[in-house]
């Protein structure tokens, strides 16, 4: 339906208007996509548990440094937390926000996880089996997140979100490090805004 006010002609489309205002910004971004967090499976000393990360915020995402865990951005801007479900079950660890893929720096306890180009590597190439991640061509070395205490980040210092995040590493897949290497793979949440510390 057309109507015309003074000079103007304006095209009234509800569906359509709906459809640009029914998502805050945040939760546009993984409107239609299939892209999941890979999760801490355990909360450790972050009850609102750690994802898997890249360095830096939106603009300032440093897709060349170590990957770490933070505390999962649900509710906000979280394309640096975004990985391909489909990927992971062909052994990749792709975000397809950046087209990288996760890869260990060294198939040894300690190697920091990097991005790279997805080339399906010996480094970059994944088993995701009993909750764990580990390389399939060695598959005693798992994706392990660092023993020390959660620290605030740079944001979380300043931001009452009080964001936190902890190493993660390859390390030698035991019972000992059991907590800090089970991952589930877990949709965002459908939410507006940032969940805060829990009291």
């Amino acid at each position: 339906m057309l109507l015309r006010i003074g000079r103007c002609v304006v095209v009234t489309c509800l569906s359509v208007v709906f459809s640009i205002l029914a998502f805050a910004p945040e939760e546009a971004q993984a409107a239609g996509k299939d892209v999941v967090f890979i999760k801490a499976f355990y909360p450790l000393d972050e009850p609102r548990f750690h994802c898997i990360d890249i360095p830096g915020h939106r603009d300032r995402v440093r897709t060349t440094a170590a990957l770490l865990v933070h505390t999962c951005k649900e509710g906000i801007w979280n394309l640096d937390e975004q990985f391909d479900p489909a990927a992971v079950k062909k052994g990749q660890l792709r975000m397809p926000e950046y087209g990288l893929c996760v890869a260990a720096a060294a198939a040894k306890d300690g190697a920091k996880l990097v991005l790279k180009e997805c080339d399906g590597s010996a480094l970059q190439n994944w088993r995701f089996e009993n909750y764990r991640l580990s390389l399939k061509r060695h598959p005693e070395k798992c994706l392990t997140i660092g023993p020390e205490p959660s620290r605030l980040t740079r944001g979380g210092r300043r931001l009452p979100s009080r964001h936190m995040a902890r190493s993660l590493a390859l390390g030698t897949c035991s019972e000992e490090a059991l907590e800090r290497q089970l991952w589930r793979l877990e949709k965002p949440m459908k939410r507006t805004g940032s969940i805060m510390p829990f009291k």
